[in-house]
């Protein structure tokens, strides 16, 4: 995958006023509150703090880097978040990000978002965080060690939004999407996370359950085979490429997903709740997914199957046409998802995936014993710490002492090899 050179916004943010930081105001928080529905904050290469705030009264604004790998915005293990925006029609675009304590775009309760051309590693939850909000897009971004997940977009009904061409490596979870109806992922590299793509159901959060999410054109790749920081309570489902987790109503196909330590693609039920309290029962009756639809994907190298349906799971879940050595159970596919049997699934999968919440935590965390989140590299193979002194610059300063690789802090992309491209 080849990311884009350049970030084109639309919508609002593609005229009105420029404000340039830190040539016009000294601060991007200061910028956000000059900045008036399609103005745009532009910001010089530099290393700002982070911190910042998008209130809700600033809508149809954008903010954008002037050099993807050179404006970098640096938590320094200290602040929680980089940009938090409550405003409609908030574009973030072409801008780096890492070592926030919490997420490094998070846009909360916020329609019409664009988060494009960023770049986050090592963060302590999300790299980009989309909560209750409708009609957006996350396209051509790359997140490495996030201890929650890369990519998460929940708790909205319609969702109307689309993930595509975007990169997730050694996170906990590559996308992690928690009762969103609606959304599109498609046409992106999941690349050694503790799971790939899970789109889950849980009444914790609103709106349950998940459903009618598409997922196509993916390639997952060795789904729980590296060692990535783990915050989440998904930490059962590592090991999945692409887990339907509770959900409803979802079209999985035309995927590549390979090399998983445990399933390639699992459906399964999922918890009432999330509980972590040992002296609360378990809440009920679970959430038993129905009407998947898991088809011409090409499924391999998977450690216990490649395609798993659990024991428990509701009607009309139908897998075909798919490119497989080993389904569980035993004659899952059928030729096609006119008649699908009223099988029951496979009890051994259920036994391993819907254990309760707490127990499969504990048991993940002590058998694999996850770094945190701060350690570079958990962000990019070895050797490209080894080579990262090669394009390091004065915007790296403030970043050397929390890197114990010196000047890294530039991903590559992980099938070409290559710097990422720099914005205009």
């Amino acid at each position: 995958m080849a990311f884009a050179p350049t970030a084109n916004p639309a919508g609002p943010g593609a005229s009105g006023t420029e404000i340039h930081v830190p040539a016009d105001v000294p601060t991007i928080q200061l910028a956000i509150g000059r900045a008036a529905p399609g103005d745009t904050i532009v910001l010089a290469p530099g290393t700002y703090p982070g911190g910042n705030v998008v209130p809700p009264a600033k809508r149809d604004i954008t903010i954008k880097g002037s050099n993807r790998n050179h404006v970098v915005l640096d938590g320094a293990d200290r602040r929680k978040n980089g940009i938090v925006v409550h405003a409609d029609g908030v574009s973030i675009l072409n801008m780096s990000a890492h070592n926030f304590r919490e997420n490094a775009f998070y846009w909360d309760g916020a329609d019409r978002f664009r988060a494009s051309y960023l770049t986050v590693w090592n963060v302590g939850e999300y790299g980009i965080y989309i909560e209750d909000g409708e009609q957006g897009v996350v396209d051509n971004d790359y997140v490495s060690g996030a201890a929650r997940a890369a990519y998460y977009i929940g708790e909205c009904r319609p969702c109307g939004a689309t993930v595509s061409h975007v990169v997730a490596t050694l996170s906990a979870v590559g996308y992690s999407g928690t009762n969103a109806t609606g959304v599109a992922i498609r046409d992106s590299i999941w690349d050694r996370n503790g799971a790939g793509i899970v789109p889950n159901t849980y009444a914790n959060e609103a709106l349950p359950p998940q459903a009618r999410a598409t997922i196509v054109g993916n390639t997952v790749t060795r789904s729980g085979r590296a060692r990535v920081p783990i915050r989440t309570a998904l930490a059962g489902f590592v090991g999945i490429g692409i887990a339907v987790a509770g959900g409803n109503e979802n079209v999985i196909s035309r995927n590549r997903v390979t090399g998983s330590e445990r399933y390639g693609i699992a459906v399964f039920p999922t918890a009432r709740f999330v509980v972590f309290d040992p002296a609360v029962p378990e809440p009920g009756p679970p959430w038993r997914p129905r009407g998947n639809r898991v088809s011409r994907n090409v499924v391999s190298g998977s450690g216990r199957s490649d395609l798993a349906l659990a024991q428990g799971s509701g009607k009309g879940n139908c897998f075909t046409a798919n490119v497989v050595v080993r389904a569980l159970p035993r004659g899952l596919q059928t030729p096609t998802c006119g008649r699908v049997p009223r099988g029951e699934g496979d009890a051994s999968v259920a036994a391993e995936l819907t254990r309760p919440v707490r127990v499969m935590f504990d048991q993940t965390l002590r058998r694999r014993r996850p770094p945190p989140y701060t350690r570079c590299r958990f962000l990019l193979p070895s050797r490209t710490c080894r080579s990262a002194a090669k394009n390091s610059n004065q915007n790296e300063a403030s970043s050397r002492r929390n890197d114990p690789c010196g000047a890294l802090q530039r991903p590559q992309d992980p099938l070409r090899g290559e710097h990422v491209a720099a914005s205009p």
